[in-house]
């Protein structure tokens, strides 16, 4: 283990399909965490589970979840927590939309990302935190939120509204939280080479690195890394903080 090993103990990992959701899982897994991956892609939490244990993590079950249903988000929460203690929880659960502006915005559509984007979250966190009331040491929780919910994001205000409510739900759980034990953080993403960038023309994909004070954009693991040390130890005395991860895109 490194000097920011997390507690051990068993992490949920709702939003385990991606790249940045698989990094996260496998650096919460490599710390010594029994790793309980969720999402809504079976195939590929099977495919993950299969290159988690090939290297020696521990990943007992995986979780197939509707983000969309109340019900099935506390449930894939409440299983984590009978499979082993739940010391750590990473939320990274959310969707994007076509950029409008608002007076073009279909409000099924403007709903729909709030569903998942905001609500969800809401849903596995009030889960969470029961969850871990009944078990004793350090614990954590991580909401991967995004550089569009700290500054405005243009033609994205669905999207943008909730990850400025997920913020804005992080840092004041992480208040009613702190006398429990129990630190609640987020981290906020800039452009990273994921799934929906990655998806654009090259020409796109280059014109939005450039755009970043670093020149680039960042990775998967590099927002891995971010949660991480969220979730250590190392962070004992941090709650209620974003921290960006965004090249120098909000300085």
């Amino acid at each position: 283990m490194n000097g920011s090993a997390v507690v051990l103990g068993g992490a949920l990992v709702l939003g385990a399909n991606g790249l940045i959701g698989n990094a996260i899982c496998r650096l919460l897994g490599a710390d010594g965490l029994t790793l309980i991956p969720a999402g809504r892609d079976t195939a590929a939490l099977e495919r993950l589970a299969d290159d988690l244990r090939a290297a020696g993590i521990r990943c007992p079950e995986v979780l197939t979840v509707d983000a969309t249903d109340d019900d099935a988000v506390e449930h894939a929460v409440a299983r984590a927590a009978g499979i082993a203690d739940l010391t750590v929880a990473v939320n990274n659960i959310g969707r994007g939309h076509r950029p409008s502006p608002l007076t073009a915005m279909a409000f099924d559509e403007f709903d729909a990302v709030v569903a998942v984007t905001f609500r969800a979250v809401a849903v596995a966190l009030r889960a969470e935190l029961r969850a871990m009331t009944e078990v004793d040491g350090p614990r954590a929780i991580v909401n991967v939120a995004s550089s569009a919910g700290t500054s405005g994001a243009p033609g994205m205000s669905a999207y943008a509204a909730a990850k400025h409510a997920v913020i804005g739900l992080t840092r004041t759980a992480a208040i009613d939280e702190a006398r429990h034990g129990i630190r609640v953080n987020a981290v906020a993403p800039g452009p990273i080479e994921s799934g929906p960038i990655m998806a654009q023309d090259a020409a796109v994909r280059e014109q939005v690195g450039q755009y970043m004070p670093m020149g680039r954009m960042g990775r998967a693991d590099e927002v891995a890394e971010a949660v991480r040390w969220m979730a250590s130890p190392a962070s004992s005395y941090v709650t209620g903080t974003v921290l960006a991860v965004d090249g120098g895109k909000a300085a």
